[in-house]
């Protein structure tokens, strides 16, 4: 993680200032001398060992938006960049954030004569791992998950997509009023709740199979990067992005808020869940399809097909049913006015010397669903690393031409809240005089660099990573030259490719909606304990 921070640092620090090289267009020669010199000091000055620290503090204990933990992650930043004498400003939203309170499965009897079994949904410590024993873990829950209890027969929907659903009306099979489960994987768990809902489902269980998300693609955590068989993988069910209650509008005081049934969220309970848990409710299911009377007896032979693409990863065959395996989920949350909670953004400024009021914003959200250390302390650090660069040159008496802005979003992990509501408090003043924006999302997950960019700012990025040393032991290789290698390029005239944006993270309201050129890059690899409580600072080891 150390040297990966560092290199995304290096990166940061010196796209900032628009590295290319050997010619600099713009740039007298006597100018170029002195970008060049500038450009290389911000590419030193990253350092492993206060990347670590950073990260350390960071990702100390949970700090998922709404709570007093996050709050600290706010101070910290805050902290920092007015120790490097960096103005800093920060910014509240008060917006529809609801806490879980309880979260329960329940594994149902068929008969009078038999018990109803809850599942143990708790992630629980890891061996060897101290952050996940340490701390309290934030419930396994899906945020905006409907509230209340949906109970029925168990059908088992594939990846829950549209195509899935239509399948299982090809062989009819209704889910109305059954609780559906639904792997991770192919598309947002937004989609899955969506089409849960819209198919009267009861309930939704979205599960992590190991063929995506554990040992059938690795090692498992705290031996692998892998997913253990008790890990679970919180996260968002909103489709839309910002706070459900002002779509379109910041949560500033006194604005109009959406009653909750107006509220563009899910309505039916959506719980996730480890696929230890997963086994117990699909290791039965049959489906009695049309058998009437006696479905017992005509279960063998009146099931319909499972298409093998929908087996999944589990020690045995998959089944869709409905039934014999029945199931209850319940959620519970905060309701009214106690699902307001205040979340922070937090800036660190550098005045732009001619053109202050052009704006380059560089940002990373704080919030996660556990420690965070990959999602999203790693981008963080890596902000907070290149901030640090920017600050020894302003301390040097060398001011950029126009005004950087260093971001930290809150409650990104709930639907991008703190970025788009910023996007639309300042959206004239954005669309008139944003230039660019670098998001920096999950930095720091494996050896392999990976970038999305709009096309203006594509070249500048193969330029710059020409120039940052790799994060491999021989730091005599660029970022560029490994980009190359773990994208399999052999061709001296072929270019790594920049995907286009999508979605999913805190460039999408400055690309989306005002059409601001954004890049985002970071080094990935094998991971399996995205959204969970073993995202610490010890999984980095495997990077």
């Amino acid at each position: 993680m150390t040297r990966v921070s560092v290199a995304g640092a290096g990166l940061l620090g010196a796209s900032l200032l628009g590295a290319q090289q050997p010619a600099l267009v713009g740039y007298t020669p006597a100018d170029a001398v002195a970008e060049h010199a500038a450009e290389s000091r911000v590419i030193a000055r990253p350092s492993g060992v206060s990347a670590s620290a950073h990260s350390r503090a960071l990702s100390r204990e949970p700090h998922m938006a709404g709570t007093p933990a996050q709050a600290r992650t706010r101070d910290y930043v805050v902290a920092q960049m007015r120790r490097w004498g960096l103005e800093t400003q920060v910014r509240a939203y008060d917006v529809y954030l609801p806490q879980p309170h309880a979260v329960h499965v329940w594994l149902l009897g068929d008969s009078a004569s038999r018990d109803s079994t809850e599942l143990p949904l708790v992630e629980g410590p890891a061996p060897g791992d101290t952050t996940s024993s340490a701390y309290p873990q934030v419930l396994t829950f899906n945020a905006y998950s409907g509230v209340g209890t949906g109970a029925g027969q168990v059908v088992y929907v594939n990846y829950g997509l549209i195509e899935d659903y239509a399948h299982l009306d090809s062989v009819g099979i209704s889910v109305a009023g059954k609780v559906v489960i639904a792997r991770y994987g192919r598309s947002f768990r937004g989609i899955k709740a969506r089409e849960a809902e819209r198919h009267d489902a009861a309930a939704l269980i979205i599960y992590s199979d190991p063929a995506e998300d554990g040992y059938v693609r690795g090692d498992v955590y705290p031996d692998g990067p892998m997913r253990p068989e008790q890990g679970v993988q919180r996260g968002s069910v909103q489709e839309a992005n910002g706070d459900p209650s002002t779509p379109g509008y910041p949560s500033n005081p006194g604005v109009p808020r959406l009653a909750l049934a107006d509220m563009a969220v899910p309505h039916i309970p959506i719980v996730p869940m480890s696929y230890r848990n997963a086994a117990v409710l699909l290791r039965e299911l049959r489906g009695a399809g049309s058998a009437q009377g006696n479905p017992a007896a005509g279960l063998a032979r009146s099931a319909p097909p499972l298409p093998q693409s929908w087996q999944g990863g589990l020690p045995f065959r998959y089944h869709i049913g409905p039934g014999p395996t029945r199931a209850r989920v319940s959620f519970a949350a905060d309701t009214g006015q106690a699902a307001y909670h205040t979340i922070w953004d937090t800036f660190g400024i550098v005045r732009g010397s001619t053109s202050p009021e052009e704006l380059v914003l560089i940002g990373a959200h704080r919030d996660a669903w556990g420690p965070g250390a990959t999602d999203n302390v790693s981008g963080v650090v890596s902000v907070l690393e290149a901030a640090h660069a920017v600050a020894d040159e302003l301390r040097a008496g060398h001011r950029p031409k126009r005004t950087i802005v260093f971001a930290t979003w809150d409650a990104e992990e709930w639907g991008l809240e703190g970025s788009t509501e910023y996007v639309e408090d300042d959206s004239v003043r954005l669309a008139r005089h944003a230039v660019a924006y670098v998001n920096q999302d999950i930095s720091a997950e494996g050896p392999n660099f990976a970038a999305t960019g709009s096309p203006p700012l594509r070249a500048l990025l193969r330029d710059v990573t020409q120039l940052v040393p790799g994060p491999s032991p021989d730091t005599t290789a660029t970022v560029y030259a490994g980009w190359r290698r773990s994208a399999g390029i052999a061709e001296d005239t072929a270019q790594p490719a920049v995907a286009n944006p999508g979605g999913g993270s805190d460039f999408a309201g400055f690309a989306n909606h005002l059409g601001i050129p954004i890049l985002e890059w970071g080094f990935d690899g094998p991971q399996g304990i995205y959204h969970s409580a073993y995202d610490d600072y010890l999984s980095l080891i495997h990077i």
